[in-house]
């Protein structure tokens, strides 16, 4: 209980530094003109707004996909089932500030749910991360060929962008190693928990996703699906604040910002304010005025709350939870039961 306590207290700070970042955007930004946000938004077309959604559930629903994918080299597992595990664990990364959150709340459901043993979970995940990474570098890559993009690019996104595919590949084929797994078991065992034999359950994991390479291919397609997904929301978005957003760099505002995110410490509930404000810097320096730029970001969150969270929530109610007790079971240790959920044994 007491790290359900933390990540409150991790919670209410973020909500604090969040709200002094929104403070700053509407004071500096807006010159506290607060109104002036509506009237960039009301020179957008309502068309954008549809199609900003629509992207948007196309991006998480790519992501969940591309994980599906990964998952069919071990076994067939409902896509639907996937997606709603997907959702929920997205959602989990907007209440609690910490990183790997996703992650986490992904691995606790396949297990609790009993759609994938451990390796097989953990694997899945980490070449998912892998598979993301990749892409991302790819498409940052091009991107910023495709512009001609100064030094200070290459260096701010597409960097990042390479760091974390690195650091992606050397999680990933981590597990292996069995002196990696004999400290694990030192440490696991003072909480009563094995993982003996895990290095070489995870080698045939791997094996098997190296085995099925239709599959690897397959789920690269999605993930560079999520890709674009990512980059006509942030068009569309620019439409919205009466702007124009180029391919290239909306994948570079939209997308390839993720990696800058990813690489930086937990802070706020789904970075909000940090997001925003590296968001807005981006789109300042390629061009958009600084106000627009900073309505697009506003925008973007606005989607992130309102269209996504509903999303979010129905998928844990569909998995038997409710959501204080789905945050309660993955993170906390708990066993509650309440709104139908699977008690931690």
């Amino acid at each position: 209980m007491s790290r359900v306590k933390y990540s409150k207290r991790l919670t209410v700070m973020g909500i604090i530094i969040g709200v002094i970042a929104y403070a700053v955007i509407f004071l500096y930004i807006y010159k506290g003109h607060f109104l002036e946000f509506f009237y960039i938004v009301s020179r957008g077309d309502v068309e954008d707004a549809v199609i900003a959604y629509v992207a948007r559930v196309a991006a998480i629903t790519c992501h969940a996909l591309t994980w599906w994918v990964i998952i069919r080299t071990f076994r067939k597992v409902s896509p639907l089932k996937i997606l709603e595990i997907t959702f929920a664990a997205i959602f989990v990364e907007f209440v609690v500030p910490v990183g790997g959150a996703t992650e986490v709340a992904k691995l606790f459901l396949v297990l609790k749910l009993g759609s994938l043993d451990r390796e097989e979970g953990i694997a899945s995940i980490l070449m998912h991360r892998l598979v993301a990474s990749l892409t991302i570098f790819v498409t940052t890559l091009v991107s910023l060929i495709v512009i001609s993009a100064p030094p200070i690019l290459f260096i701010v996104l597409g960097l990042p962008a390479l760091g974390l595919l690195l650091v992606n590949m050397g999680v990933y084929v981590l597990p292996k190693s069995k002196r990696v797994e004999h400290l694990a078991d030192r440490f696991f065992s003072r909480f009563g928990i094995s993982v003996t034999g895990f290095a070489e359950n995870y080698k045939l994991c791997m094996a098997k996703i190296k085995k099925y390479k239709k599959f690897l291919i397959l789920a690269t397609l999605m993930a560079f699906g999520e890709r674009l997904s990512n980059a006509v929301f942030g068009m569309a978005v620019a439409g919205i604040a009466g702007t124009h957003l180029g391919l290239p760099q909306a994948f570079l505002t939209f997308d390839s910002l993720y990696t800058i995110i990813w690489l930086l410490p937990a802070i706020t509930p789904g970075g909000i304010g940090i997001f925003e404000f590296i968001q807005m810097l981006l789109l300042s320096y390629i061009g958009i005025g600084v106000q627009e730029a900073a309505t697009m970001s506003i925008v973007s969150r606005i989607y992130y709350v309102v269209g996504e969270y509903p999303l979010f929530i129905a998928a844990v109610a569909a998995l038997g939870y409710s959501v204080k007790s789905f945050i309660r079971q993955a993170f906390g240790g708990g066993n509650s039961q309440q709104g139908g959920g699977v008690g931690l044994k």
